[in-house]
């Protein structure tokens, strides 16, 4: 009898508690795991943000700041609010750093009933003002 109860335990074990592997396949890119890239190349720091609270205040928020020293970042947040056609821009505010210091926009706006997003686009430019890189990323749609 004790023979057959562990047969059965041994039988239990192996058809419900295997662990099924799988194996990455190293051929599709083998020569880029592991490597990390930043996402932008003048770029270090770029993101929006947008919060509405039970009263309709909406805020809206930016950071941006540029890798070398001697670039400068503007940064712009647009608040859009969704229509039929698309998305509409309602309001906007702009600001502007040196370096690796941070262009930071935070600001209020009273929205009434319906869908918004905020858009902040950095741009970076170099001392002799030449434009070296443009994103724009937008935050989640928030409804109110």
């Amino acid at each position: 009898m004790k023979k057959f109860v562990c047969i059965g335990i041994l039988v239990f074990m192996a058809v419900f508690l295997t662990v099924t592997a799988y194996a990455a396949d190293r051929t599709k890119n083998p020569g880029t795991q592991g490597v990390i890239t930043p996402q932008f190349t003048y770029i270090s720091v770029s993101t929006p943000d947008l919060s509405i609270d039970s009263l309709g205040t909406a805020t809206c928020a930016g950071l941006a700041s540029a890798y070398d020293s001697s670039h400068t970042t503007k940064l712009t947040v647009q608040l859009q609010k969704s229509n039929a056609g698309g998305w509409s821009t309602i309001k906007s505010w702009s600001a502007s750093s040196t370096g690796a210091s941070l262009a930071k926009i935070e600001e209020d706006y009273y929205v009434v009933r319906g869908s918004y997003r905020v858009c902040a686009t950095a741009k970076v430019y170099n001392a002799s003002g030449t434009l070296l890189e443009s994103q724009s990323l937008y935050s989640d749609t928030v409804i109110y």
